[in-house]
């Protein structure tokens, strides 16, 4: 092919490509567009912030419902109290018998009339022995398990008079009086105590 020829052809290719391209450009009239409106920024919402009332618990709805628990009354506890009040330590249950040697188990045929098995409020009575009001934990705690060791079901609570802290040393609790009878005059001869039955207190 003439050179001369190449180069026209070559050129002819070169302007309608530049035609295609800038053709829009030149002749063709752009599109309208409606210009863009920025919408104001909508404002906070409100929020509630009022506080939230605590939801009610189980215990606070049934609560007001439940029986008070059993109390002895403030006279029968103190005098109680003062007739136990000892400066007996363990070792002075080593002269104890054995719980087994002093009540004798026994099956239980019917409930004794004057042992009632509930009270006004429908809430089971049992019984403790009170044996011993002492001032520290240590010689509590020593007291049961000395009375424990001997197979009796001893535990120790705490409570303030005034301005003392006091232990109070009790058997059972058990259902009836009896058995608690039985143990009474043995636990004072070692302990040199007067015990007294009470109601248990939960």
């Amino acid at each position: 092919m003439d050179p001369l020829f190449r180069q026209r052809v070559v050129g002819t290719l070169v302007l309608v490509a530049l035609g295609v391209v800038f053709w829009p450009l030149i002749f063709v009239t752009p599109e309208t567009r409606e210009p863009i409106v920025l919408q104001p920024m909508s404002q906070r919402p409100a929020v509630d912030q009022t506080p939230i009332p605590e939801p009610e618990s189980y215990e606070s709805a049934v609560a007001p419902n439940l029986p008070e628990p059993p109390k002895n009354p403030p006279p029968v506890q103190e005098a109680a109290d003062t007739q136990t009040q000892t400066d007996a330590e363990g070792g002075a249950l080593a002269a104890l018998l054995a719980s087994d040697s002093v009540v004798a188990p026994q099956p239980r045929v019917a409930p004794p009339y004057e042992d009632p098995l509930i009270d006004e409020q429908g809430l089971a009575i049992f019984y403790v022995l009170q044996v011993a009001t002492v001032g520290n934990a240590a010689r509590a705690n020593e007291l049961v398990e000395g009375l424990q060791e001997r197979g009796y079901k001893a535990f120790s609570t705490r409570y303030d008079r005034v301005d003392d802290e006091l232990f109070r040393v009790q058997i059972g609790p058990n259902a009836e009086r009896a058995p608690l009878m039985l143990i009474k005059p043995e636990i004072d001869v070692v302990l040199k105590v007067d015990s007294q039955i009470l109601r248990y207190e939960q």
